[in-house]
């Protein structure tokens, strides 16, 4: 009986060391896709983001995004203060 439990645990690591080797893992990350997702200009800071993974706000009816809350926090702070 323990010789079966041992050889069913052999096999089972022969089977998953020959599915890596032959099908190796495809490791997805966050970040555009790859189909060539657009990229977008935060206004504040000027880095380029994936448009999918940006903050959006609306302004005066126009969509404008932002690479994190910050930013957008900063962008609206700076449209209510008074231009000198």
């Amino acid at each position: 009986m323990y010789r079966l439990i041992v050889i069913l645990i052999l096999l089972g690591i022969f089977y998953w060391v020959v599915k890596r080797a032959f099908f190796p893992p495809k490791n997805r990350v966050a970040g555009p896709r790859e189909d060539g997702e657009e990229m977008i200009q935060d206004p504040v800071c000027g880095c380029y983001i994936p448009k999918s993974q940006a903050f959006t706000l609306s302004d005066q009816g126009k969509k404008v995004y932002f690479c994190s809350h910050l930013c957008s926090q900063k962008y609206q702070t700076s449209k209510t203060l008074p231009k000198d």
